[in-house]
């Protein structure tokens, strides 16, 4: 690992101190999740999305119940991951419950619950104030500045780089396009008013680049 995975994985180390497990216990599944989110497979779903992720927790507005499985479940909601696979929540989930369940450190199944509910944003969003923080956490990216948000597009397609062009400007294109459906796309109020307009426009300029690669995706409608 380099100084800035360390940094991320120090968090990890801090959330286990608190929740008091044991040292070997914390340091042989802190490995196995550093070496899960550094795999070659991988360019988006990295450390470095964990640690936005976090960052974006810290600047949650209103205090959350359950917060030490939230944070949990931000650790371990992308553990599996493979592209070509539709299992990567289910399994995540399972990993994160029967570990935490053995530990008897916080509520295992809200964290597995918590997990599952990442497998589709485009249902609605559990009432649950944890369940809306995930949701939103994890689509944070879509309201990034430019730059960051075309790391991210180039990151999603390198990890779907076994499907041809067409194939997944399709997929991602119907994705975007039924993202911009939702009203509104974060469930936070206040994530709402900072992050909607932003979001938007940057999905409605990716799905404008997709339309010059192929036109099969639906007519936008911004």
């Amino acid at each position: 690992m380099d100084g800035k995975e360390i940094e991320i994985m120090s968090q990890w180390f801090d959330l286990c101190y608190t929740t008091k497990i044991d040292l070997e216990s914390a340091t042989t599944m802190g490995k196995e999740i550093a070496d899960a989110y550094s795999s070659p497979q991988r360019s988006y779903h990295t450390l470095e999305h964990i640690s936005h992720c976090f960052s974006v927790l810290d600047r949650v507005p209103v205090a959350i119940e359950k917060e030490t499985e939230l944070r949990f479940a931000i650790w371990f909601h992308d553990f599996i991951y493979d592209p070509k696979s539709e299992s990567n929540e289910d399994e995540s989930a399972t990993i994160a419950y029967q570990w935490l369940k053995n530990l008897k450190v916080c509520n295992s199944k809200h964290v597995r619950n918590l997990i599952l509910s990442t497998a589709n944003y485009l249902k609605p969003v559990k009432g649950q104030l944890s369940f809306q923080v995930l949701h939103d956490i994890d689509l944070a990216i879509l309201a990034s500045e430019q730059d960051f948000y075309l790391e991210y597009q180039r990151g999603i397609r390198e990890e779907y780089e076994h499907l041809p062009d067409e194939q997944f400007f399709l997929g991602r294109g119907q994705f975007l396009n039924s993202l911009l459906k939702l009203t509104p796309i974060f469930a936070i109020q206040a994530f709402e008013h900072q992050w909607e307009e932003k979001a938007r426009q940057n999905i409605f300029n990716e799905l404008k680049k997709i339309e010059k690669v192929v036109n099969l995706v639906p007519p936008i409608e911004k």
